[in-house]
């Protein structure tokens, strides 16, 4: 029958290009459960080993206490209430800059000033778990540091008794003097140190050890900076949660209180600090406005007191009033010159004078004159100038005239001092003039800037006070929603959650194992495993062997007729009924890579199967460097076989053995010759398979592994239907790189597999045949 026309399985080879794409198809999940079922014990041991570390984690890790508060932020300025226009420009604004402000190394500042954390106190407990003794330490240091180097030191305290302690510091090169009395100043040139004993000391008294340490500022601003955490809750609510974070409770509690207390007071100054700076400036404007100020009223003062006015407008009108005033004085007083000059000439001339604007004392002397002149003219009408009474009148009228001489001579001088004082005013009233225009610009130029000045004054004393109302009216609308206040349940370690870890971190490293076993597994373990890499048709399966482990193969089939491997090989008996070239004397080779895989059992075993189906089958024992059919029949080794017929020493019928059952023959290999391969090379060998021909109808050849040696491939060359047995869980994948090599190389066209050992429940496979095929 043509092999072209056997029916193939449909697990076959040629049918698994159908689900190519599959990936679940391409998963071998028998193999991934045999994975699991050998690599259970390590994935539990694996879970249970993250879950111990989980365990010793949580025990050896000190716990961590989170303080937390809500605040409710939003800056409000009552300074509206009083009508004013609000100055106060806040340079923060929304709950991005309040956060900023509590997260700031100022800030952060403000609180250490304000806490004094200047000692912290520890005992050091078991292991690395260090105690802080917040608030119940057993001592307090009283200390004068002279060495600011010795900050963020540790001082150690050694408590003897009730009285006496030692103490100790690594940066000083170890223990500091001898034994120190508490109450009592330790005196060295780096410090000062007075330890006082507490109310806890006599509680705390027998842990003996304890440590102190000076804090530095930089240092406290660290730790508030690593243990602090600020983040929003609600933006339009202006909510926000702070957070502080210490193995210490109280300490987590206290400092987180001393926090919000703080940020209220800061934050007041904080947003007042644009109005004291807009303050400060308008204070150093106004004593600049004041100096200048001052300076404009002495200069008007001065301006005052020289010019003896501030109406300059005014002044002008009046110098001018005065001018044309001495103008028309000056006029006058020239006609009472000129009129006294006139008296003058008449009086040299006798004639008599008229008086106009002449006083009216020398205007009555005047009158006198022109009487006795007037008289003497008409007594000359009666008289000659030489009487008596002419000389008389004569003699009055020059003593008139020198009288009023005299007189006018007095107001002469008088009027001309007068014009010269007139003249003078009227130089100064003159040059007054010309200098009032200018005087004018610059006190009218200083008085506007004087106004100006006062003006610019008086706005920077409204604004400052403007700034002082919204610096006192600023009040911060700093609700606490929810007060400082600590879990008793730790935020770290967290049980649960390291637990969990530890259980998920076991089964992803039990998964990564199983995979790497999975991917480090290289033996086959099932049919579809088997189909994807092996390039011949596949004749069935052998299932695992359970009811008893035997130490070699054995014919089981006569005692299980009914059994799995009974009906598994009747199957593949079935199966090679399509493959095998002829319906009659078929030469059936079995033989696989190693010593091991079972191709003895399937030779011994299937060869019954044929024989209860009445066929007369032979067993020939080819493996002459290890046989094994003898066992499998129970039968004594003996010194004739195969080795012996092949060497023309025995003939074949005296070397044929019979077994239990009566149409099922085997031949042993005989003693083991040094030439196996030129023995199956000979022309005996096929003299002797052309004999066995005649006399079965078929012959199964048990040859030795392909993988070990090359007698195996010599004798399939013979065969019409080449096996090769694929033990489950034994053969490696790199087994089956020969079965191609056979196939490409020597053209086994009809080369068939049987997979053996399959393994459908628990159990082991009982008929073990070793790992090695020589002895050392």
């Amino acid at each position: 029958m043509n092999p072209r026309n056997v029916h193939i399985p449909q697990d076959s080879p040629q049918n698994r290009f159908d689900d190519s794409g599959d990936v679940f198809n391409d998963l071998d999940f028998e193999k991934l459960r045999q994975v699991f079922v050998s690599s259970w014990p390590w994935v539990l041991a694996i879970i249970l080993a993250t879950i111990s570390v989980a365990f010793l984690y949580i025990r050896y890790t000190k716990p961590i206490y989170s303080a937390e508060s809500i605040l409710k932020l939003d800056i409000k300025n009552d300074a509206n209430l009083l009508g004013l226009q609000n100055p106060l420009e806040q340079d923060i604004k929304g709950l991005a800059g309040e956060i900023e402000i509590l997260r700031s190394r100022l800030f952060f500042s403000k609180v250490v000033d304000a806490v004094g954390m200047d000692i912290s106190y520890y005992h050091p407990g078991r292991s690395h778990l260090v105690d802080e003794r917040y608030g119940n330490s057993p001592f307090v240091v009283e200390y004068e540091l002279l060495n600011p180097n010795l900050r963020d030191n540790r001082f150690d305290v050694e408590i003897l008794n009730d009285t006496e302690y030692t103490i100790s510091c690594v940066a000083l090169g170890g223990k500091i003097g001898d034994t120190q009395k508490f109450s009592s100043p330790v005196v060295t040139k780096d410090f000062v140190f007075t330890l006082e004993k507490t109310k806890h000391f006599d509680v705390q008294k027998n842990l003996v050890d304890f440590y102190f340490v000076l804090n530095s500022k930089k240092a406290l601003i660290r730790y508030l900076e690593s243990h602090v955490t600020v983040e929003p809750i609600n933006f339009n609510a202006n909510t926000i949660k702070i957070s502080l974070s210490d193995f210490n409770q109280t300490k987590a509690r206290n400092l987180l209180e001393a926090i919000d207390t703080i940020y209220l007071a800061f934050t007041k100054n904080a947003k007042n600090l644009a109005v004291e700076q807009k303050i400060k400036f308008l204070e150093t404007q106004m004593a600049k406005t004041s100096k200048e100020l001052v300076e404009y009223e002495d200069y008007f003062e001065k301006f005052t007191i020289q010019n003896r006015t501030t109406d300059l407008s005014g002044d002008l009108a009046r110098t001018i009033a005065l001018l044309n005033q001495l103008d028309s004085q000056r006029y006058r007083m020239r006609d009472h010159l000129t009129e006294v000059d006139l008296i003058g000439e008449n009086f040299k001339n006798d004639r008599t004078v008229s008086v106009l604007n002449i006083p009216p004392g020398i205007a009555k002397l005047i009158s006198n004159y022109n009487e006795l002149v007037n008289e003497r003219e008409l007594k000359l009408n009666s008289y000659n100038e030489s009487t008596q009474v002419i000389s008389r009148l004569n003699q009055q009228i020059e003593l008139a005239k020198s009288t009023t001489n005299s007189v006018l001579v007095a107001y002469k001088n008088n009027l001309v001092q007068d014009l010269e004082e007139l003249n003078k005013k009227r130089t100064l009233l003159e040059n007054n003039f010309i200098e009032l225009p200018s005087m004018g610009t610059s006190y009218n130029k200083n008085r506007r800037l004087y106004t100006l000045q006062e003006e610019f004054y008086f706005s920077l004393i409204q604004s400052k006070i403007e700034l002082e109302i919204a610096r006192a009216g600023t009040v911060t609308n700093f609700v606490v929603l929810s007060p400082a206040s600590v879990s008793n349940v730790p935020i770290h370690p967290k049980k649960v959650l390291i637990y969990g870890l530890g259980i998920v971190v076991g089964l992803i490293m039990s998964i990564l194992f199983m995979a790497i076993q999975f991917l480090l597994h290289d033996k086959i373990t099932s049919q579809k495993e088997l189909e994807k890499i092996m390039h011949a048709p596949i004749l069935g399966l052998i299932p695992h062997y359970k009811q008893e482990k035997l130490a070699n193969s054995k014919l089981i089939v006569t005692d299980n007729p009914k059994s799995s491997i009974s009906e598994s090989l009747r199957s593949i008996r079935t199966n090679m009924e399509f493959i095998a070239a002829t319906g009659k004397n078929q030469l059936i080779s079995v033989t696989s890579t190693v010593s091991g895989e079972g191709k003895t059992f399937i030779a011994v075993n299937l060869g019954a199967v044929f024989a209860y189906a009445g066929q007369k089958v032979v067993v020939v024992d080819l493996d002459m460097r290890k046989p094994k059919v003898h066992i499998a029949f129970e039968a004594e080794h003996v010194q004739r076989g195969m080795s012996t017929i092949l060497i023309g020493k025995e003939k074949l019928k005296d070397c044929i053995q019979e077994s239990e059952l009566d149409n099922l023959h085997f031949i042993s290999a005989g003693p083991m010759p040094p030439n196996p391969s030129e023995l199956l090379l000979s022309k005996q060998f096929d003299a002797f398979l052309d004999e066995l021909k005649t006399m079965y109808d078929v012959i199964f050849l048990d040859s030795p592994p392909v993988g070990l040696v090359t007698d195996g491939i010599l004798v399939m060359k013979k065969a019409d239907l080449p096996i090769y047995v694929v033990r489950a869980d034994y053969s490696r994948r790199s087994y089956l790189k020969s079965v191609h090599s056979l196939i490409s190389n020597n053209k086994f066209e009809r080369l068939s597999v049987v997979l053996n050992g399959v393994k459908t429940g628990k159990g082991s496979y009982g008929y073990g045949y070793g790992y090695g095929y020589y002895e050392d």
